[in-house]
């Protein structure tokens, strides 16, 4: 088999699946996939998958010192005059497009004739925008006689993806998507899509990559045994998603099941060695001496610490620090090898945002809650004064709007509504009063540290939230790999 395996990565997102798939072998100087084509329509997500393009130009270890320059916020470019022509053909590579506008159609269609060639060995990775099929999205199309989804054209965006299968015919293909498509309506239509023939009159056998009790036979799977517990594989997030994978029934390879770890990797375990840092405050002086009297008043009030000795504790932390991560601290090995970069100059996209003061009482409650009792408050747990304006509060509807990721364990979904505000994703060292960074998410992520979000704060988070974790599409990369031997 000729290496590397063209990966063509549509609805890309920041590059999740591609960055898992593209990281193997790259250690060892002979790397089994590359990202031959990735297509993406946000803006923001497209700036960050070419700067991602231009870092795996390099060997492993070996990209120049202004990539890191840069994402230290030390230069307005990643590249210099001697790397401006593999910063072009990074960028070749990467297409700022929207799947289902003819013209953009057009325009990936020739690529991919041109990249691929006569190519027929290669993965198609993806996951066509999801947000119709969760449980959230459907609701709002719900009908007296059932969900309408029809209104809303991301649910018919997988199409796109078919498109590409039918016509270009890859011999193996990655498609990811949320937990809600289970309940959907479309699921049987989609799985029935995903199996029939494309354009050289060769079908697609569909695969689960977890292994059941009851699974013998590929006619005897249930939608629900698609479903990956990321939880399960070593990342540090309870991240439910179906993960369908398709073979080409021209190949006679049939493939493993992805490994359960014995052990789960904690929030703790994956953000703590993070540099500490403070909150901002909004709508009044963010300044560190008033944060500092702010918290102390806080835990002085909560915990009946001494105003003294809480100020001596916090006076050194910032919304930002120019430090770099410690991951050497990190009991898990695998999990540290695979975000650790000891080139690093920073933290980068390490800055926290700012909370309204009766919001850091109420941070710094649940994580103090969470410190002592191994588990996030709900809304009956919190004193009457911490009470929030909101009609809904202590009516379980939203009975934990104030979560608090807690240390011992992996952490909650890490969704794209972590970009509207923190409430959902609070940290759990109760003495920095805060939401999570956009690198603390992307830890729980597992995004390589060396891993740059571009575009303003909001962006980088949702970015993060709708990705796939990179180290669980490196695990499935290795399953695809063994296809092609």
């Amino acid at each position: 088999m000729k290496h590397p395996i063209p990966i063509v990565d549509i609805f890309a997102g920041p590059g999740g699946l591609g960055e898992g798939f593209s990281a193997l072998g790259r250690d060892q100087g002979k790397p089994v996939f590359d990202t031959a084509i990735a297509a993406e329509m946000n803006l923001h997500a497209h700036k960050t998958l070419r700067l991602r393009s231009f870092f795996r130009h390099f060997p492993h270890r070996k990209a120049p010192d202004s990539y890191y320059e840069y994402i230290a916020g030390l230069r307005t470019e990643p590249f210099t005059d001697e790397t401006q022509d593999i910063w072009d053909a990074s960028s070749e590579k990467v297409l700022h497009l929207e799947l289902g506008v003819e013209a953009d159609d057009k325009i990936l269609d020739e690529k991919l004739k041109n990249t691929l060639g006569d190519r027929k060995d290669w993965v198609l990775l993806g996951g066509p925008p999801c947000q119709a099929y969760s449980t959230i999205g459907r609701w709002q199309y719900r009908t007296d006689k059932g969900h309408d989804l029809s209104k809303d054209a991301r649910a018919h965006l997988y199409k796109q993806y078919l498109r590409i299968i039918h016509k270009h015919c890859p011999k193996v293909f990655v498609m990811e998507n949320v937990k809600g498509l289970l309940s959907s309506k479309y699921f049987d239509l989609i799985f029935k899509d995903l199996k029939s023939e494309n354009s050289n009159g060769l079908g697609y056998r569909l695969y689960s990559l977890v292994e059941n009790e009851d699974r013998n036979l590929l006619q005897d799977l249930k939608p629900s045994d698609y479903l990956i517990r990321s939880e399960d594989h070593g990342i540090p997030q309870r991240r439910h998603r179906v993960i369908i994978l398709g073979v080409r029934e021209d190949s006679d390879k049939r493939p493993r099941f992805l490994e359960k770890e014995i052990v789960t990797v904690s929030v703790g375990e994956a953000i703590l060695d993070l540099p500490a840092l403070r909150s901002g405050l909004s709508k009044s002086n963010n300044t560190n001496e008033n944060w500092q009297n702010v918290v102390a008043e806080i835990a002085t009030k909560q915990s009946g610490l001494s105003r003294k000795f809480t100020k001596k504790v916090i006076e050194n932390l910032r919304q930002s620090s120019a430090q770099p991560p410690s991951p050497h601290l990190i009991l898990n090995r695998e999990f540290a090898n695979w975000i650790r970069d000891e080139r690093l100059i920073s933290t980068p996209n390490h800055v926290t945002r700012g909370h309204m003061v009766s919001d850091l009482a109420r941070y710094y409650f649940a994580a103090k809650f969470g410190e002592e009792n191994k588990l996030s408050p709900r809304d009956r747990d919190f004193p009457t004064e911490l009470d929030p304006d909101h009609k809904s509060w202590k009516k379980n509807k939203f009975n934990d709007r104030f979560r608090v990721q807690v240390a011992n364990n992996p952490s909650t979904t890490v969704v794209s509504h972590i970009s509207k505000d923190g409430h959902s994703y609070i940290h759990p060292v109760p003495m920095q009063c805060r939401s999570l960074t956009v690198r603390e998410a992307a830890r729980l992520q597992t995004f390589p540290d060396n891993y740059f979000f571009e575009g303003p704060r909001t962006e980088q988070f949702r970015q993060v939230g709708n990705a796939v974790p990179p180290l669980l599409a490196h695990k499935i990369s290795r399953i695809v790999a063994e296809l092609f031997e």
